[in-house]
């Protein structure tokens, strides 16, 4: 939460200016304002915070202290109110989703554990102790692939390039390192967003969950691209036998993963 540029903290030599006292005032009364409007919580609050700054007035107390006491108690309440409601949403979809296992618990279950048995073979990337097992499975297929399977299809991507067509003919290097570990925290590049909202205390689940999806998603397009090229140029008449391997890979990543139909075309 912003507030005034002031330095509570700070030792002055003289007093606040008016123009300062005015400035932290309308700050404290419009997260008042945005505090009762969020968490739909009495007017009253704003009202106490206007008794307690006319007492001030007339104590003649000292109006430094007195502003640091409010910037920190407004500050401490809504952050408090917001752990609070992100508690309460975390309390509601776990009961949503153990609700729908009630409703369905054989057929839910027998899915999960299908698709878990599938993606569980694949190397994990473990990046953040929070992340999607799917995401950590997903991620770890594409290191693996980067570095067993894509040497061979890139050769045979490259050498056929006369052959493919506008659209097949993809720059797949420049693509494909967005998706490997890099740089100190051996995080890709494509991830980077979803580790920080998995780190963040401001973000709701719904976000992070949609994040995850985008990070599925992107991986989806990248590998049934190099699949479409790689098809595109067999079906030429181009030999691709001493390919298949590294075919039958990838095709096995987006069928395991249920993302064969997530295509960038």
């Amino acid at each position: 939460m912003t507030v005034v540029t002031i330095n509570p903290f700070a030792k002055r030599k003289q007093k606040l200016k008016k123009t300062e006292i005015d400035a932290a005032i309308n700050k404290i009364r419009s997260e008042y304002d945005k505090y009762i409007v969020t968490f739909h919580k009495p007017a009253q609050l704003k009202q106490e915070f206007e008794w307690r700054y006319k007492n001030a007035q007339i104590e003649h107390m000292d109006m430094e202290r007195f502003l640091k006491e409010e910037i920190e108690a407004v500050m401490a309440i809504f952050d408090h109110q917001k752990q609070k409601e992100k508690k309460l949403l975390g309390e509601r979809e776990r009961e949503r989703i153990k609700a729908l296992k009630k409703r369905q618990p054989d057929f839910a279950d027998k899915v999960l554990e299908k698709l878990k048995s599938k993606i569980i073979t694949y190397p994990p990337l473990s990046f953040h102790k929070d992340a999607s097992y799917e995401i950590v499975h997903l991620y770890g297929a594409i290191r693996e692939f980067e570095h067993q399977h894509w040497p061979p299809l890139d050769n045979f991507i490259s050498e056929n390039k006369s052959w493919a067509l506008r659209g097949e003919k993809k720059d797949f290097n420049n693509e494909l390192w967005r998706f490997i570990p890099s740089g100190e925290k051996k995080i890709p590049l494509v991830l980077e967003r979803y580790h920080l909202m998995l780190d963040s205390t401001d973000v709701t689940l719904k976000d992070i969950s949609r994040e995850a999806q985008e990070c599925l998603k992107r991986a989806a397009f990248l590998l049934n691209d190099v699949l479409w090229s790689c098809n595109g140029i067999i079906k030429k008449g181009i030999d691709g036998t001493h390919i298949e391997k590294d075919l039958k890979y990838v095709q096995n990543i987006v069928e395991d993963f249920r993302i064969k139909d997530l295509k960038n075309r």
